[in-house]
């Protein structure tokens, strides 16, 4: 395996937002570096920068069988930077897009059933 030797397992990693409520998306690389993509863009940065001092946990790890394919994956996002989106191409969509996983954002939905629920309510 390509990535046997490495320090870190590669895995969906979070923060509180530096800004507003929720988290901050990332996916940690096996040399310990943080994957993200921001309003800036894609980035990767060193774990403390993507940390900003705040607490960072696991949100799951990524399947050992995935490895090459995410880091061909990271490697294409950033040399093909993408606009960041806040409904569909955010921290989150982008994380799960890395690992292999189907694009989705949990907060963004939880935001959206949440106004809908609102709506009706104001409305019924």
């Amino acid at each position: 395996m390509i990535f046997a030797n490495s320090q870190f397992p590669i895995r969906i990693v979070s923060r509180p937002k530096l800004s507003g409520v929720g988290e901050h998306w990332g996916v940690q690389l096996p040399n310990g570096n943080v994957a993200h993509l921001t309003p800036s863009g894609e980035q990767i940065v060193t774990f403390d920068d993507f940390a900003q001092g705040r607490q960072v946990k696991e949100i799951r790890p990524a399947p050992q069988e995935q490895y090459a394919q995410i880091m061909r994956r990271v490697t294409l996002s950033v040399q093909n930077p993408g606009q960041y989106r806040l409904l569909d191409r955010n921290c989150e969509t982008y994380a799960t897009w890395l690992i292999g996983e189907k694009p989705q954002s949990p907060q963004v939905m939880g935001v959206v059933v949440l106004g809908l629920i609102a709506a009706f309510l104001r409305f019924a």
